[in-house]
């Protein structure tokens, strides 16, 4: 190979496709033509301009472009998208890996990149009054909506032919073109006549006496946003920080989008006038959710991409971020779930996206990743509480200070379902998966769901804010200010347990003697009642729940009498005011029950007390 008999230096952020067009521009020779020179593709291919040569140059490449050059291999690498390859994860989805070919990621402008009409103008100087000024490899960033330096939106398309419209372009197009100048377009246009089927647009992209559009100035807001943008693409900002801000403005960015228009108000007037006009591509008018497609690429029109960016990048900053994540869900899809389209998009990011994120999103989606070998999911891994720190009825003093206000009348179910909920937070899995881990049956979810519907309204009970108080009350389970309490092995302590006869003697003679002269204590069935109020005290759990192993041995109409008085001995125990031998038999139990936690708490068996 040898070099070329003339070259052209790079211009500071210049792409590698405006290097080819403005080297060969000044050398009457085509790209297609400089990259077989290279070595890049073999004389007999076809003229296909790889994508994948935009996004990085593998070493040989590189070093082979070079020397045909008179460039460093630094150099001739500077000309592509890779420096960015970890701080804009789109880069990196779209590289071609072994046996898999280039896809461009929707995030990422490879064949049809946005421009400046002054940048192609270039800057005055010899050279670039001869070949023009860059195409920058910025521009293949959806993120880049504005020119900073000349205080304009980009320009979308071609104002002579309206090229490229919505599509993504091939990332040369008629790569065998030498006569082009790198500011003309190079879209091909249909003949109108038939001795030639199409020829180039040629229309000049520096023009400024193009077509005038109607394309409003960037406001200091929008300019601000689009420099802290580009700003987190280099140091001092991380690159771990970077990547996932970028994958939150992306999920973000496609939830505004996707829950329109719903999301309208997150918009100013007019950009959610342009974007209503633009409605059928939002929506495909079929009617459903279940049906509508999630809206995961960034609008080609500038203004309207920089300010639904600016509204993401607000939503991200929100303090309530993750009440606004379930109301906004409701409200478009009519429940938070793993179905919706924006809960999709976010399984297939969320390994991506901040941690922040991945905890406001997961009521939304009620999205959680799998768990091997099991067959069921799994939740991100809390710090301060595990299922096993969750009782079965969720204790009186979480209820009370989070839950009663919003329950209504339905506070056993309340009680219920919230404790499912958090085991279900914790471990992953379905909502009937953590049922079984607590031992109860599942009610239906109606009250977490964040949609209210009859029942809800009339037992006063608001299903959002239910979710919203739940959500609290595990943010501070996860800062526990003691060691929390493993119900989970009192529940298998207690498995099958009852008082033994000895132990519920020894109680009994505890009570005032002159209730045990008037009162039949010693019966099974009596027995059974104060074991199923002792397993209540130790596992928090609910008596419907409560193993009941005597009643279980008893002859069938002896089992069915025991159950009709389970309400009625329940309610005894529990009321407010108890009667007088009720309420000394609940002081003796109460007592044994703290009792018996302790023994069991330090890893004792019940049988040792029982």
């Amino acid at each position: 190979m040898r070099p070329l008999p003339r070259s052209l230096e790079p211009l500071s952020g210049e792409s590698l496709v405006s290097y080819l067009l403005r080297l060969g521009h000044r050398l009457g020779l085509s790209p297609l033509h400089l990259i077989r020179a290279a070595g890049w593709i073999r004389p007999d291919t076809p003229n296909r301009f790889p994508g994948s040569l935009l996004l990085d140059l593998p070493k040989p490449q590189a070093e082979a472009f070079a020397r045909l050059t008179g460039q460093t291999a630094r150099e001739v690498s500077a000309l592509t998208l890779a420096q960015w390859r970890d701080r804009y994860p789109p880069i990196a989805r779209s590289l071609p890996g072994p046996g898999r070919l280039m896809r461009p990621d929707a995030w990422l402008y490879v064949g049809s990149p946005r421009f400046c009409p002054s940048c192609l103008a270039g800057d005055g100087t010899a050279a670039q009054r001869l070949h023009g000024g860059p195409w920058l490899k910025l521009w293949h960033l959806p993120i880049v909506f504005v020119c900073t330096e000349h205080r304009m939106y980009l320009e979308p398309e071609c104002p002579h032919c309206g090229q490229p419209h919505d599509a993504q372009g091939p990332l040369v197009q008629r790569a065998n073109d030498h006569t082009l100048h790198p500011a003309q377009c190079r879209w091909t246009v249909v003949a109108q006549t038939p001795r030639r089927k199409s020829f180039a647009c040629a229309g000049r992209l520096d023009d400024h006496t193009a077509p005038a559009r109607d394309r409003p100035q960037p406001t200091a807001d929008i300019l601000r946003f689009q420099r802290s943008l580009r700003g987190r693409l280099k140091s001092p900002t991380r690159t771990s920080d970077a990547s996932e801000y970028f994958t939150d403005l992306r999920l973000a960015t496609a939830l505004i989008s996707t829950t329109w228009p719903h999301s309208r108000y997150l918009l100013d007037a007019k950009t959610a006038e342009r974007i209503d006009s633009n409605s059928q591509k939002l929506h495909d008018g079929s009617g459903g959710w279940r049906n509508q497609q999630v809206r995961d690429t960034p609008p080609r029109d500038p203004v309207v991409c920089g300010a639904l960016m600016m509204a993401a990048d607000r939503l991200l900053s929100r303090d309530d971020l993750p009440d606004f994540l379930s109301e906004i869900t409701r409200t478009a899809f009519g429940m938070p779930s793993s179905r919706t389209p924006w809960a999709v998009l976010y399984d297939k990011h969320k390994n991506d996206c901040s941690e922040r994120l991945r905890h406001a999103a997961e009521p939304a989606t009620r999205v959680f990743p799998r768990v091997n070998g099991r067959g069921g999911t799994r939740a991100p891994q809390r710090n301060g509480y595990q299922a096993e720190h969750i009782p079965a009825f969720l204790e009186p003093d979480w209820y009370q200070r989070y839950l009663a206000s919003c329950a209504g009348s339905e506070s056993k179910t309340v009680r219920r379902a919230s404790a499912v909920r958090l085991v279900q937070w914790a471990m992953g899995g379905t909502y009937d998966d953590a049922a079984e881990f607590l031992g109860i049956t599942p009610v239906p979810t109606h009250l977490l769901t964040g949609r209210a519907n009859r029942r809800s309204a009339r037992a006063g009970c608001d299903p959002l804010e239910v979710d919203r108080a739940l959500r609290a009350l595990a943010s501070e389970l996860q800062s526990p200010r003691q060691p929390p309490v493993d119900y989970r092995r009192r529940r298998q302590a207690l498995h099958e347990w009852v008082l033994s006869i000895d132990a519920w003697n020894a109680l009994v003679r505890e009570l005032p003697p002159t209730l045990t002269q008037f009162r039949t204590l010693t019966n099974d069935r009596k027995r059974q009642d104060a074991s199923v109020f002792v397993w209540t005290l130790v596992t928090r759990g609910e008596h419907l729940f409560a193993p009941r192993p005597l009643e279980a041995t008893q002859p069938t109409e002896i089992q069915l009498q025991w159950a009709a008085r389970r309400n009625t001995a329940w309610f005894q125990y529990s009321r407010p005011d108890p009667l007088r031998h009720y309420a000394d038999l609940r002081h003796v139990l109460t007592k044994y029950a703290q009792r018996l936690a302790r023994e069991i708490d330090a890893g004792a068996r019940p049988t040792s007390l029982g």
